[in-house]
């Protein structure tokens, strides 16, 4: 595959441009790579046979999930065709006085949605700034979604690892978990970090808590500006996290992986949608949850922005969490919670 890649002092970046997949986000002085995740391909869904593998942290654009029989016909894969495509450089990397950044774009031969992606790796940081500006060819408008599926796994995940967030209620579907019906998801939701699932009451922070493979979705508390999540081993003294906007992604969905006796990986799933449905159904019921909608509705020619930050931080032996983080205007704040005694760190750009 042809890698981009993107390097400082701090950390190094790779980027793939068959389906823009990003495979590589690690520090420099530490040799773990948190996106070392990839599905078998053996393990594809049939629509996407031939395709590019699932790996890392890559986009699903369109329709999260499996395409309807008349989108099969059409040409349409599993998770839309933001990982099915060729990426293009439009703006080859570059240099300025804070960041390294390159822009690829990509053309969505069958749905029309386009995406321009900038990619900023702070200058002294590990930071990471991703921009997506999504656009709308189609002569109409229409319901569409946008997830970012990133997914950790290798040698940074195992039962150790700790997953923390700011989201709140929640529900749990897909995988070993499968509900019979979405009508009663309030009724049924529970509260970050407590989820109650047909085994009785686990705590989503910690990978040790079922030998299952599952999937649990959250909004966010109105108080909340930003959604953020981290994940981290403690044993390899690393942390990845990312921080968003809500508006932008309002959603949080947490996938667990457990395959062949172990955990193979942990993903998060930040997106403009929660509900495992099509449209169809979603727009022939009433499906939201609290309130928030599980689709997004793009008008012909109009074009969505959407930014995120992405970062690495080296945590001591003595993590237990990670309390709170605020992005301000030039950095991202992370307060960290060892063994009882909290403290702030900045990571600037």
């Amino acid at each position: 595959m042809t890698s981009v890649i993107l390097k400082n002092e701090t950390a190094e970046f790779e980027m793939t441009l068959e389906g823009s997949a990003f495979t590589k986000f690690r520090l420099t002085d530490n040799p773990i790579n948190p996106l070392d995740w990839r599905l078998p391909k053996k393990r594809l869904p049939d629509t996407n046979i031939g395709s590019f593998l699932f790996q890392g942290h890559f986009l699903c654009l369109g329709t999260w999930g499996m395409p309807t029989d008349g989108e099969k016909k059409a040409g349409l894969k599993f998770y839309g065709e933001g990982n099915t495509e060729v990426w293009k450089i439009t703006k080859p990397l570059h240099n300025t006085d804070t960041s390294q950044s390159i822009t690829t774009v990509m053309q969505g031969p069958i749905e029309r949605l386009d995406v321009t992606r900038t990619l900023n790796l702070y200058n002294h940081s590990s930071v990471v700034e991703v921009t997506e500006e999504v656009t709308n060819n189609l002569p109409i408008g229409r319901p569409y979604n946008i997830l970012q599926h990133a997914t950790m796994g290798g040698r940074f995940i195992n039962q150790k690892t700790i997953l923390n967030t700011n989201a709140g209620k929640g529900f749990y579907q897909n995988a070993e978990y499968k509900r019979s019906t979405y009508t009663d998801i309030e009724e049924t939701s529970y509260e970050w970090p407590n989820a109650l699932v047909p085994d009785g009451e686990i705590d989503l922070t910690l990978s040790n808590q079922v030998q299952k493979s599952f999937v649990s979705t959250h909004i966010f508390p109105e108080n909340e500006t930003h959604g953020w999540a981290t994940l981290t081993n403690v044993e390899a003294g690393l942390l990845i996290g990312y921080i968003w906007d809500k508006k932008d992604y309002p959603w949080l969905n947490v996938w667990h992986q457990y395959e062949e006796g172990k955990v193979k990986g942990r993903a998060i799933e930040f997106a403009t949608c929660g509900m495992w449905q099509p449209f169809e159904y979603m727009m022939s019921n009433d499906s939201r949850f609290f309130g928030q909608n599980s689709f997004e509705f793009i008008d012909a020619g109009e074009t969505k922005h959407k930014t995120y930050f992405m970062f690495l931080l080296p945590i001591d032996s003595n993590f237990t969490a990670v309390e709170n983080i605020k992005m301000n205007t030039n950095s991202i704040d992370i307060t960290i919670n060892n063994e009882g005694k909290t403290k702030t760190q900045a990571l600037t750009f």
